[in-house]
C-alpha cells in the first residue's frame, strides 16, 4: 500500500472515530474552523516546556487534584520551580495567586518599548531578528547574547512563544507570562525596542490559518487583543475595523515593513489562495512605494521556493500572491529591497532569481531557532546555512559608505559569528 493510500485509510478511520464521538470532521481537519490544540502531556525530558501548560489545562478543566498530582510527579524535571509552585497554589485555591487580567498580572511585567533612541545614529546601525523561540529555560540566555550586541531594535518574526491554543485565553496569557517573567528577557526589553509579528504557533496551531473573515473564527480577535497586550508595535494592521499585526517603521532611511501572514490566510489547498487578504495587500503595495535606501520586507515564513520541501505552509503555497508582490516591485522599480524571514528552525541566506526581466536578485535572510530545541535540516540551494545550535540574525546597515551596504551575519547562542553576507545598494537596482 502506498503512503498516500495509507494516509487516506488512516484519515477515514479517524473520521469514523470522530463521528462516533459526536464531533465534526472540520473540527479535526479544518484548522480555520476548529484548530486542533497541541498542548499534550510531556512524556520525556525533551517536552518539559509543556509541563506547565498541561498543568494549567487540567486546572482550567476543573481537574485540580489531577493537576496537583501531575505537578508533583514532574517536579523532577526542575523546570522553573516558581512556576510549579504558582500552579500548585492555584490548584489548592489560594486567592490572588494568578490574575488573567493583563493589568494586574502578578509579576514585574516589562512591555517592550519600541521608542527608538532619538540621539542614536541612523546612518550606521545594527538590528537583530529571528523567530522560533518556544520557552526553553536553558536557552533563554539567547536574549543576553542579543543584548550584548546593543542593537537598535530586535524583530521577532513569529513562533515567538508557542502557545498552540487559540481558544483558551488564559493559556495565551500564561505563555507570555513565562517569557516575560524571566530575567534575561526583562533585561533586554528594558534596553532595546522589540517589535513582533506572529506565525502559526502564537496565532493558531501548527500550519494553521485564520481565513478571510474578520471575526470568524471567533477566537481570532481575542488572540489579536492579547498579542497587542504584549508588543508595543507602532500600530496593528488596520485597527479594530481591520485587525492584524502588520505595520511599518523607519530607522533613518531604512524602511522596515512587517506583514501578518496568518490572520487572513486562506487554505493553501484552495484555488489561488491569499496569505495577506485584500486589505493588507493594498496596504503593502502603498507602503513598499515609499522611497528608502533599503526596504526591509519582513515575513513570518520564507519567500524562497522549496525551503520546506513538500509543504505549502511557506510562500510556496501562495505562489500567485508572491508573484504579484515581485511583479509590483518590478513595475514600480523599487530598489533596495531585502527580505527577512523566520519559521524554519535554522538560519539561512538565499538569493532569489525572480525571473522578471531587468529585476535585481532578492536576498533573503532567514533565522528561526532562537531558543528551540527542535531543528530542521539544511537546504542545498541556500548560500549558506546553520543549525548546530540556537542562533539569530544580525543585520548591519552602513549608509555612510559611498555605496551603502547591508551585512547579514548568523550569530549562535554563544555569540560566535558563523557566516555572513554583504550586499551593496548598487546590486539592488534595476537595469
Amino acid at each position: 500500500m502506498s503512503i498516500t493510500a495509507r494516509f487516506t485509510s488512516l484519515k477515514a478511520l479517524c473520521t469514523l472515530g470522530i463521528l462516533a464521538l459526536g464531533l465534526s470532521v472540520p473540527q479535526l481537519f479544518g484548522q480555520a474552523n476548529k484548530p486542533k490544540v497541541n498542548n499534550e502531556k510531556p512524556g520525556n525530558r525533551g517536552q518539559v516546556k509543556r509541563v506547565h501548560p498541561h498543568a494549567l489545562k487540567l486546572i482550567l478543566q476543573g481537574k485540580k487534584e489531577e493537576a496537583i498530582a501531575y505537578l508533583k510527579e514532574t517536579a523532577e524535571f526542575a523546570v522553573n520551580p516558581e512556576h510549579t509552585q504558582m500552579l500548585l497554589d492555584i490548584a489548592n485555591g489560594k486567592s490572588d495567586t494568578w490574575k488573567y487580567d493583563a493589568k494586574s498580572w502578578p509579576w514585574e511585567r516589562v512591555l517592550p518599548n519600541t521608542s527608538l533612541k532619538k540621539d542614536a545614529p541612523t546612518d550606521k546601525f545594527t538590528i537583530a531578528f529571528g523567530g522560533g523561540s518556544g520557552y526553553v529555560p536553558e536557552n533563554e540566555r539567547v536574549w543576553n547574547t542579543i543584548g550584548a550586541l546593543e542593537p537598535r531594535a530586535v524583530l521577532l518574526l513569529g513562533d515567538n512563544v508557542y502557545i498552540d491554543d487559540p481558544e483558551t485565553l488564559e493559556m495565551q496569557r500564561f505563555h507570555y507570562y513565562r517569557r516575560q517573567s524571566q530575567p534575561e528577557w526583562m533585561h533586554l526589553a528594558k534596553r532595546v525596542p522589540i517589535y513582533g509579528i506572529w506565525d502559526d504557533h502564537d496565532f493558531t496551531t501548527n500550519d494553521g490559518w485564520g481565513g478571510p473573515a474578520i471575526d470568524e473564527p471567533k477566537w481570532k480577535r481575542e488572540v489579536w487583543k492579547i498579542f497587542k497586550e504584549n508588543y508595543d508595535n507602532p500600530y496593528y494592521g488596520g485597527g479594530d475595523k481591520q485587525p492584524g499585526c502588520w505595520f511599518d517603521f523607519w530607522i533613518g532611511k531604512v524602511h522596515f515593513v512587517l506583514i501578518d501572514g496568518r490572520y487572513y490566510r486562506e487554505s493553501p489547498k484552495g484555488d489561488n489562495p491569499s496569505m495577506l487578504g485584500p486589505a493588507q495587500l493594498k496596504w503593502l503595495k502603498k507602503t513598499l512605494k515609499k522611497p528608502a535606501t533599503f526596504t526591509v520586507f519582513c515575513t513570518n515564513v520564507p519567500m524562497t521556493p522549496k525551503v520546506k520541501p513538500g509543504s505549502k505552509d511557506t510562500w510556496d503555497g501562495f505562489s500567485a500572491e508572491r508573484e504579484k508582490i515581485f511583479q509590483f516591485i518590478a513595475k514600480q522599480k523599487i530598489p533596495g529591497v531585502i527580505i527577512l524571514s523566520a519559521d524554519r528552525h535554522r538560519s539561512d541566506a538565499y538569493k532569489i532569481d525572480t525571473g522578471i526581466d531587468g529585476m535585481y536578485p532578492l536576498y533573503e535572510c532567514q533565522s528561526s531557532r532562537l531558543t528551540n530545541q527542535h531543528v530542521h535540516g539544511l537546504i542545498k540551494h541556500s548560500l549558506f546555512g546553520y543549525n548546530k545550535k540556537q542562533s539569530f540574525g544580525r543585520v548591519d546597515f552602513n549608509l555612510k559608505a559611498d555605496d551603502p551596504t547591508f551585512k547579514y551575519t548568523i550569530i549562535n547562542i554563544d555569540g560566535k559569528e558563523i557566516n555572513s553576507l554583504t550586499v551593496k545598494r548598487s546590486e539592488l537596482q534595476f537595469k
